[in-house]
């Protein structure tokens, strides 16, 4: 685990992505200078490296308010220590990330551990060492990862409000986990209380900091709608529309057809989810664990823009799932692991764009090397996503024709 660690913090102070990171850096800068984080982001002046933002995918956010409110207090930090230094500012913004992937790999450890001390060594390492979350959480610099720790501290506590809290809690870090409101408050048709805790808690404690904060609901439910219905390259088959449309097969879509494509993905996750409670239900370790996989993977199976990062979710699920109950399934979870690292390197020209902080001309390199391999990397992308989702649509069909632990457990 230390080894991981160092890992992630060796990179920290000096990599970032050039659209993301950077929307940190503002992020922080702005929530202590008066800026709304749901509207027009500045550069932050001494700190900012990138601007890469345009009317389509301009300066803001489309997250609830506790990343926000991470990064100014971690401005404030940077403020408080007095160093003017850019790579410092840059060190405490990646703390969250690495700390909540680091502590997500403890968790799925000791998960693991409570039930098979012979395969928990192997998911720490597998996390801790994976390239893929490294780059994720040290040189990326995403969260994903300290909402899915919620998840999993959600998964392993037994009390039905204090399960409902810690969900709601991941809920509110990053949005993504409401799809899994319902399993991890529902064990069965009486606990509506602790499904209500799961939804409130993100909902009132995002009223609560628009409210204290003054931000107009008018800019925050617009950037929120936009991040539901919102469509572009993808790491999933959907990516046909956008690599079809450059290749000039087909127009751009209709912004109705687009709209409707991009809210697909919340009748399939209420369907998948109960599916997903019929089979295996939710009061059990092994049909809790299987009934997240199902919606995890009826998520990145409709959703029509997936992005690296939600792989993390998969991942987390995933590695339990293989570690404890299904060898047999380690070839197409290597796969898709495998497939996910693919995606990331080519679609970030390998990696190039994460040196911006350190070598601005780092859009140079990225434009020579679209003039030679352009047309190959975007087909690469398209046909990495395409497996991508064509392994989480076997994964899910594999899940559901399982009988039992008993049936589909390593020989």
């Amino acid at each position: 685990m230390l080894l991981g660690l160092t890992i992630r913090e060796v990179f920290s102070f000096w990599t970032g992505h050039p659209y993301d990171f950077e929307l940190w850096v503002r992020l922080g800068y702005a929530m202590i200078h008066g800026g709304n984080p749901y509207g027009f982001l500045g550069p932050a002046p001494g700190l900012s490296f990138a601007n890469l933002y345009t009317l389509r995918d301009s300066a803001t956010i489309a997250y609830l308010p506790f990343w926000p409110l991470i990064t100014g207090v971690l401005y404030m930090l940077y403020l408080t220590i007095g160093l003017n230094d850019r790579f410092l500012y840059y060190l405490l913004l990646k703390q969250p990330t690495i700390l909540g992937d680091v502590a997500l790999g403890y968790l799925l450890y000791s998960y693991v551990r409570l039930r098979n001390l012979n395969t928990s060594v192997w998911v720490l390492r597998f996390w801790m060492l994976c390239p893929f979350t490294i780059i994720l959480s040290g040189i990326w610099g995403m969260f994903d990862s300290l909402a899915m720790a919620f998840v999993m501290i959600s998964i392993m506590t037994t009390r039905h409000l204090k399960r409902a809290f810690w969900a709601g809690l991941g809920t509110f870090a990053k949005s993504i986990p409401v799809i899994y409101a319902i399993p991890l408050s529902l064990k069965s048709r009486r606990n509506w209380q602790s499904f209500l805790v799961a939804i409130a808690l993100p909902i009132g404690f995002s009223a609560a900091t628009f409210a204290v904060m003054g931000w107009s609901l008018t800019t925050v439910t617009s950037a929120l709608s936009y991040t539901v219905t919102r469509s572009g390259e993808s790491m999933s088959v959907w990516d046909l529309f956008f690599y079809f449309n450059y290749q000039g097969i087909i127009p751009t879509l209709d912004p109705f057809v687009s709209d409707l494509l991009g809210v697909l993905w919340i009748p399939a996750v209420i369907i998948f989810t109960l599916i997903a409670y019929r089979k295996f239900g939710f009061d059990s370790d092994y049909g809790l664990i299987q009934s997240l996989l199902v919606v995890t993977l009826s998520f990145l199976v409709f959703k029509s823009r997936v992005t690296e990062q939600y792989a993390i979710y998969l991942l987390a699920l995933s590695t339990v799932d293989f570690a404890l109950w299904n060898r047999k399934r380690k070839p197409m979870f290597l796969a898709t692991a495998g497939v996910a690292l693919l995606y990331l390197v080519m679609n970030n020209f390998f990696l190039i764009r994460f040196l911006s902080p350190v070598y601005l001309d780092y859009g140079q390199i990225e434009n020579g090397l679209s003039q030679v391999i352009g047309p190959a990397r975007l087909a690469l992308n398209f046909l990495s996503g395409s497996v991508f989702t064509a392994l989480n649509a076997g994964y899910l069909i594999n899940i559901l024709r399982s009988k039992s632990p008993g049936a589909i457990s390593a020989s």
